[in-house]
């Protein structure tokens, strides 16, 4: 088996010699190949030592505490998998709190430190094209017509897929469009759209009543 020492397992790691010394004096990772024991001694690490004090590091970066991370790894040393070495053996993830392993269902995530109990990831991308695809087949397109000022015009309601809601556009008069939470209001507020736009005078000569 190969040994490294604690010099290099911290170059490799990340973590200080500090923290390797500590980390195994308080059982959270202890060399596999060699304790130090007493003076004249030295720590040595096998390479699975190095990838789990490197996962250790990278989850205290992480914002993780030691007690959090003892416990995680006491839990999944417990797992029916029977795993031995739970930081170099699993892929884990963390946000600071808690401690997810990853599983074979790509959108699911075991909770570790909460008794084992899964967490399911929601894709909120993946969800908001199942709504909008949705929206598109279910919600047609509203035609109103209005009498204004002696004239008729037509409104077109669509359903806003980015915002939400409904758009309301009066095509014969460029730029007059609006928007409503639902349809009636969105027809509500087309109509003030288009006595404004009246009323201001920007209707060109070649809008066309309809």
């Amino acid at each position: 088996m190969q040994a490294f020492n604690t010099s290099l397992a911290s170059l490799v790691t990340g973590a200080s010699q500090r923290q390797l010394r500590h980390w195994d004096k308080t059982s959270l990772l202890r060399p596999s190949v060699s304790r130090a024991r007493g003076r004249g001694s030295r720590r040595l690490y096998s390479f699975v030592d190095l990838v789990a004090a490197a996962a250790v590091n990278r989850l205290r970066k992480d914002g993780l505490s030691l007690q959090k991370i003892r416990k995680a790894v006491r839990l999944l040393k417990e797992h029916p998998d029977d795993i031995t070495h739970p930081l170099a053996e699993l892929k884990l993830v963390t946000d600071g709190e808690a401690v997810f392993r990853l599983t074979d269902d790509p959108v699911v995530r075991e909770d570790i430190l909460r008794g084992r109990q899964l967490v399911h990831i929601i894709g909120i991308k993946a969800i908001c094209d199942e709504v909008h695809a949705k929206l598109k087949r279910e919600v047609r397109e509203v035609r109103k017509r209005m009498h204004m000022g002696g004239k008729r015009y037509t409104v077109v309601v669509e359903p806003d897929l980015v915002d939400g809601g409904f758009v309301a556009e009066c095509r014969a008069l460029p730029g007059c469009v609006t928007d409503g939470e639902t349809v009636e209001e969105a027809l509500c507020n087309a109509r003030d759209a288009i006595t404004d736009w009246l009323a201001a005078g920007e209707e060109p000569k070649r809008a066309k009543a309809q």
